[in-house]
Formats: C-alpha cells, sequence, structure tokens
C-alpha cells in the first residue's frame, strides 16, 4: 500500500483488531513459537514456575504459544488467553485443541478491558504487547492486571524498547510506544527486571502485594526513579569534594604493593597493566566502565566514586559528563586517582552518593566480595556490573569468582535493594541497586 493510500484509509484511532488480524495472517514470524518472546521466557522460567499453581492469564496470547507451554501436566496450572485478534484467537484454538473447554480459555476481547472478574487469576502474563499500544492503552490494560490479579498474585511481562522492523497496514510502526527499559520500570514498578541489551528487550517480575494496594501506580502517581541531571538535591551531610579545600581531601594511600595481600592481587594486576597497554583501555574499547554508562548514568548522583578504577578513563568520561567523580584502585596508574583496598574499611566514602563498580567484582574471592559490598553500603545508590565468562587473553585466570547469576543475585539481594538487574549479554549482568532501608 502506497504511503497517501494508507495516510486516506488510516482510522483516527488504532483498529488493532484490523492491524494485527492482517499481522497473523501475513507475517510468519508471529505463528513461529522461536519467535515468541514469551514463549522464550516461560520455558527459561520452568523451575520457579513449578512451584506455583492456579488460574494463569496471558494478555494479548497471539496463537497461543505461551498458554499452551503453561498446559503441559508438569505445571499445576489452569491457562487462559485473550487477544483483540479474531484471527490469532481462531488459530490458537486450532492448535490447543487438546484443552478442556479451550473456547471459554481462550477469548476475543474488544478493548483493554479483560472479561474476568476481579483478583480471578494467581498469574498474569503479558509479553511484548504494551509497546504496541498507544500510552493511554497502557494504563487502562495496566489497570485491567492490577484487577483480575489475586493479591500475592505474580505479574511476569516484557516490552521491547526499539522500533519494530515492520509498518502496519496503514503504515504506522508496529511499536506505538517506544521507551527507555527505565520509563518501563518507572512505569511498572517491578521486583526484579532484567534488560536484554542485543535484543532491546526489558522483563519484569512483580508480585501482587495485597488487595489494598494496585499492582501498578496510577499514571499521575509515576515517580521518576532514574532523572536524567542526576536527580534532585536532597538534604545532605554529605560535602560535594568540589567544595571541599584540598587539607579536608581525602587522604591518598602511597602507590606502594601491599605484600601482605594473601591473594597476591594488586601485584598482579599491576603487572597486567604495565604488560598490556590494551587492557581496561577505553581508547581501545577495553573499559567496561565507559562502555556501559549509557545503561547507568541516569541512576547514579554526584559525587561518584569508582571502584576498582583501573586506568581511571570511567572517572574522566564521568566528568565529561557533567559528575564529580573520583577512583580508587589498589594500584598506581592514573596520577589523578586514589590508592587503597577497595576490599577493606575505606575512609571518608559518606562523601559520595554513588559508587560504580564495574566487571570487578568477578576478580574477587568470596571474602573480598564481602568487604567491598560494607563499602558500598556506605553510600545511597550502586551500580555494578559482574562479567560471569573467562578473561580477556592475558595468559592470567582473572576472573576467580564464577558464581553463576541465580547466584549472584541472591547474594546480592542480601545485601541491596535491586532496582533492575540488566542483561548485557549471556556471560554479563548490570545491577542498579540502593543501599537497604535508604
Amino acid at each position: 500500500m502506497s504511503s497517501a493510500v494508507a495516510e486516506m484509509t488510516k482510522p483516527s484511532k488504532p483498529h488493532y483488531r484490523a492491524i494485527y488480524d492482517d499481522v497473523i495472517a501475513t507475517d510468519a514470524r508471529y505463528n513461529q513459537a522461536e519467535n515468541s518472546p514469551g514463549f522464550q521466557v516461560v520455558v527459561g522460567n520452568s523451575e520457579c514456575l513449578k512451584m506455583l499453581q492456579g488460574r494463569t492469564l496471558d494478555v494479548g496470547c497471539g496463537v497461543g504459544f505461551v498458554v499452551g507451554h503453561l498446559a503441559n501436566p508438569m505445571y499445576r496450572f489452569h491457562p487462559f488467553g485473550v487477544d483483540i485478534s479474531a484471527e490469532a484467537i481462531d488459530r490458537a484454538r486450532q492448535r490447543l485443541s487438546f484443552i478442556p473447554h479451550v473456547e471459554a480459555r481462550l477469548q476475543l476481547i474488544e478493548d483493554q478491558t479483560l472479561p474476568f472478574e476481579d483478583d480471578y487469576f494467581s498469574v498474569v502474563t503479558c509479553f511484548d504487547v504494551l509497546e504496541h499500544l498507544d500510552p493511554s492503552e497502557i494504563d487502562a490494560t495496566l489497570a485491567e492486571i492490577s484487577r483480575v490479579l489475586r493479591p500475592t498474585g505474580l505479574f511476569i511481562g516484557s516490552a521491547s524498547c526499539r522500533k519494530a522492523g515492520i509498518t502496519d497496514k496503514f503504515g504506522d510502526n508496529l511499536h506505538r510506544t517506544v521507551q527507555s527499559p527505565n520509563w518501563w520500570i518507572e512505569r511498572t514498578l517491578p521486583d526484579r527486571a532484567e534488560y536484554n541489551g542485543s535484543e532491546m528487550q526489558i522483563t519484569m517480575w512483580k508480585r501482587h502485594s495485597n488487595e489494598n494496594t494496585p499492582l501498578f501506580p496510577a499514571p499521575n502517581e509515576v515517580t521518576t526513579l532514574f532523572p536524567a541531571d542526576g536527580g534532585p538535591s536532597q538534604p545532605t551531610d554529605q560535602t560535594s569534594l568540589a567544595a571541599t579545600p584540598q587539607s579536608e581531601q581525602p587522604k591518598r594511600a602511597q602507590p606502594a604493593i601491599d605484600d601482605s595481600d594473601p591473594h597476591n592481587s594488586a601485584r598482579l594486576y599491576q603487572e597486567i597493566y604495565e604488560q598490556h597497554e590494551w587492557y581496561g583501555n577505553a581508547a581501545q574499547d577495553r573499559c567496561p566502565g565507559v562502555r556501559l554508562i549509557p545503561e547507568y548514568q541516569e541512576w547514579i548522583q554526584s559525587p561518584v566514586l569508582d571502584l576498582g578504577c583501573g586506568r581511571g578513563h570511567t572517572v574522566e568520561k564521568l566528568r565529561e559528563l557533567g559528575f564529580e567523580a573520583d577512583g580508587i584502585d589498589q594500584i598506581s596508574i592514573h596520577p589523578e586517582m586514589q590508592v587503597g583496598n577497595i576490599t577493606k574499611p575505606l575512609e571518608n566514602m559518606r562523601r559520595y552518593k554513588s559508587v560504580a563498580c564495574i566487571d570487578c567484582i568477578e576478580h574477587l574471592h568470596e571474602e573480598q566480595v564481602l568487604g567491598l559490598f560494607e563499602n558500598m553500603k556506605q553510600v545511597d545508590r550502586q551500580a555494578f556490573s559482574i562479567h560471569n565468562g573467562p578473561s580477556d587473553d592475558t595468559g592470567q585466570e582473572l576472573h576467580v569468582n564464577r558464581m553463576d547469576f541465580i547466584d549472584w543475585y541472591r547474594l546480592i539481594g542480601q545485601h541491596f535493594d535491586i532496582g533492575a538487574a540488566i542483561k548485557i549479554h549471556d556471560e554479563q549482568m548490570l545491577y542498579l541497586t540502593k543501599r537497604k532501608n535508604a
């Protein structure tokens, strides 16, 4: 259809049924399980889902991949699904004819209203649906999900954070609401979130707390958690380093190798940095702290301390972006960085509002990680990443702590309030956390 004809025939409001009847009928990808984000999520979380039971609802069920999977006898679910596309519901009913009372389980809806009683479901899922709606319909859909999910019930949802690769029959991009991961987190306030950077997709989990509290905040109650300017100033007894006389600045440790270190890590890393010019070098795109700044810069607030700063390139970049930033490492590589052991108690931590610690934790042994966490707890916000794969080709295995990410998540949750857990790739996670009871 030409753009001129599309404009002439485009309805004043999105005609979702016409759009998605056409998509389901003409695009084979929407009829293949391997292309279903929701199917991938429920399969990947099958062990957790096996511990639950009751009625489930998949909002925007398409041709029924999630409903079909949750109907498997290994679960204790009674799955339902709704969709606005008659074509999708027809195909789902044909595919899932083995489900008892499938016609009642898979229902066609006219708008965002869900044809179920309040508190009817134990689990509600909504995978890669919300970004296909205009903002007002997103609000209505979230309100309906909140209504039909029972207290203590579980919501699992996902949203794409990029434009779709195709347009609808009226010439509009299929993703009508394209927002950042932070926007979706602020809108839903999930208990847990993961961001797949390669797919630009965020997945969110949230437990319905109680019957007197909506699952999601009302649109006029959404609070900005990630202000672009670093956040509003708050009363604090912390003094900005920029306003601190030089005589009162934190004392720097002497750049000497500590031979009492039982792991000999200071001497090892001094040699690594001296022998491998590329190691941690932002100019060669080998500094993860710089590379991940777009993922965490809206979370941190000035002044910020980079723990394990290496060559200091992350600190330099943060300063360019307007942050008051300092760095500290156990070895002396950059003349402006502090020298000290980040796994032992550090003085003057209360001067900072945030810490960054990017791809450093996996280099630490268990007792060192706990020491680092104690330092990180002294500030309001933390941004840190963990790389779970093999280390760079330095001739040394530097990643001495390659704990499974599930175990990392549990450990981190014991020490911090987790705002977001962002998947950078299969071997790297970024965590945005806050001090508990802050």
